[in-house]
């Protein structure tokens, strides 16, 4: 949809003129025209918030694992973050955590915390699970037996209110901090994991996606998710969805560019480093011990992040396989499109997230805020920021904190990557505001 905005309100000129003023020397006449607003490129443009930013992410630090603070000095620098939000805690070096320590730990943690603080970081691989729960999940959740199976194995757990939701603050709305455990094996793996979420920033990617249903009918319980994802967005992003159920074709992803979304169901995915991600590219397996790591009885999903991808999921405790506890590519897209960070995109994606672990850089988000362009007195704007079947008005101001006055109205009925023209704009600040 493009939309051109109507001719200049009488009010709109009367409010600039007079913002801008016309300086009068002492015993002159005051001119009886002030010059209009200064046509040209604009100042700014700020659109409706989608998303957390550096400043609502606590950094948490394994004083018990030697990589932990190094990894949090450099997440911390690279993204801004206020050392205020940085929480140190003896977390221990082994896979798991007693529920009994976790509780003291968190309590620790909440403690240090204020409601402004909308998702963690953690930064040290140790522990993986807190008794029965994967730690990105505790530490999100807090620990309880509903987010584990009662009983033998093989069963639903409690379903978080954070799958699919239009929040962008989590923590006031939800009671949720969604988790992200940045996974490394050492600095030098951690910084590129790093600058790979920082370059992903406002890029609005047009990179391609692979959603795989395999010879692995057990691990393809989200086949039908995939399969609609890319029919719902396939023209947006070039997005695929492979069925190989009769086994005719390959289960694989190889040799591709561009990478920046991959979802399949295997024990263990080969062929990942044949492959190129964008940077801020998600992807997973769907499999029991995928959340194991650095190591996994199968595949860990650190494979995903060191073979280029920015963030990815796995259950480090044996989940079945509910689709509902691995992330839903219907979710996982639009919310990601939409211009969330990596950790509100994958964490919105999962019904049951309790046995699982999201790992990666947290704050990586490739389709924040808005490409523009200005040439020959034509303002173009591309976001994919813009919610559907939400009318917001284009405002403008001669100062970037206001007055502002309407220009004109958009809307759109479906989420993409949206294109505004504005004619003959002024050399001021611009923002879109829900109407």
């Amino acid at each position: 949809m493009r939309t051109r905005h109507t001719p200049w309100l009488t009010s709109l000129i009367t409010s600039l003129l007079s913002l801008a003023g016309c300086p009068v020397t002492p015993g002159e006449e005051p001119p009886t025209e002030q010059p209009g607003p200064q046509l040209g490129e604009p100042l700014g443009l700020a659109l409706p918030r989608t998303g957390i930013g550096p400043s609502e992410l606590a950094v948490v630090v394994n004083t018990d694992d030697p990589l932990s603070a190094s990894i949090a000095d450099a997440y911390m620098e690279a993204r801004g973050i206020p050392p205020e939000n940085r929480v140190e805690l003896a977390l221990g070096g082994s896979p798991n955590l007693s529920r009994e320590v976790f509780i003291e730990r968190k309590a620790e943690l909440d403690g240090a915390l204020g409601d402004d603080i909308q998702a963690i970081a953690l930064t040290s691989m140790s522990p993986q699970t807190v008794d029965c729960m994967a730690t990105s999940a505790a530490f999100a959740l807090g620990f309880d037996t509903r987010w584990c199976q009662p009983g033998p194995p093989c069963n639903p757990t409690a379903l978080a209110d954070t799958y699919d939701s239009d929040s962008t603050t989590p923590w006031l709305d939800h009671g949720v901090r969604p988790t992200m455990i940045l996974a490394a094996q050492d600095l030098a793996w951690a910084q590129s994991l790093i600058d790979r979420g920082v370059a992903a920033d406002g890029t609005m990617p047009r990179g391609s996606g692979f959603f795989v249903r395999t010879t692995d009918s057990a691990r393809s319980t989200r086949w039908q998710a995939m399969q609609q994802a890319a029919t719902d967005w396939g023209e947006e992003l070039d997005l695929s969805y492979i069925d190989n159920a009769d086994g005719e074709g390959s289960n694989l992803i190889e040799d591709e560019d561009d990478i920046l979304f991959y979802l399949t169901g295997l024990v263990a995915v080969d062929g990942i480093t044949s492959n190129t991600f964008r940077p801020g590219a998600l992807a997973d397996h769907l499999t029991s011990f995928g959340g194991q790591i650095p190591e996994s009885s199968q595949m860990s999903a650190l494979r995903w992040l060191e073979g280029g991808a920015t963030a990815s999921y796995g259950t480090p405790i044996e989940p079945c396989n509910f689709a509902t506890k691995f992330p839903d590519p219907e979710v996982l897209v639009p919310r990601y499109l939409a211009g969330r960070t990596a950790v509100e995109a994958y964490w919105s994606s999962v019904w049951m997230p309790g046995e699982g672990n999201f790992l990666g850089e947290p704050l990586a988000r490739p389709f924040a805020g808005a490409q523009t362009t200005y040439e020959d007195g034509l303002w173009t704007i591309v976001t994919t920021n813009l919610t559907p079947d939400q009318r917001y008005q284009l405002q403008v101001a001669t100062a970037p904190d206001g007055p502002w006055e309407e220009v004109f109205r958009v809307e759109f009925p479906t989420l993409g990557f949206h294109t505004v023209e504005v004619p003959d704009p002024i050399v001021g600040w611009y923002r879109f505001a829900e109407d």
